[in-house]
């Protein structure tokens, strides 16, 4: 693979990993460009089929041209799972400090530092967490269900 190929993987991949998190993209690319995606997969596929039939087309240059979408797809994908995974084992040590903050001084510390767009509540009677895990898609943490729950777009 050429020195431009693996470039271009890069920038593929680089950009896919942030997509998922900046909405304006993302929106842009969920209503505008799904349709024209499923045309080029399509048409990607034909020509990686063809050129494996047909001797006299480079398979190799098929074959980069078919993977680049399926590669942006999925490292969106994985960035998502990722930092979803992060994002609550952080937040899982943070409850551990929480609950001892509380058997050792009766009552849940008022802000906790979490950075990487956490956002902490505490009250009375519990408290709570939140973050955006991409794709338009928040989770949020109450301490009195114990349990993540996802909210979409839509929610």
């Amino acid at each position: 693979m050429n020195k431009n190929k693996k470039i271009a993987l890069f920038i593929i991949i680089l950009i896919g990993i942030f997509v998922p998190f900046i909405d304006p993209i993302l929106i842009f690319e969920m209503f505008f460009l799904l349709i024209p995606f499923a045309i080029i997969f399509v048409l990607t596929f034909t020509y990686l089929i063809v050129s494996l039939i047909n001797k006299k087309l480079n398979t190799r240059k098929a074959l980069f041209i078919f993977s680049i979408l399926p590669i942006f797809v999925i490292t969106q994908l994985a960035s998502d799972f990722v930092f979803d995974r992060i994002q609550r084992f952080r937040i899982k040590r943070a409850i551990v400090e929480i609950e001892k903050s509380k058997n050792n001084n009766g009552e849940f510390p008022k802000n906790i530092d979490l950075k990487m767009g956490v956002e902490y509540t505490a009250g009375e009677n519990g408290y709570g967490f939140k973050y955006s895990r991409g794709f338009l898609e928040t989770v949020k943490y109450n301490s009195e269900d114990k349990e993540f729950v996802v909210y979409g777009w839509n929610d």
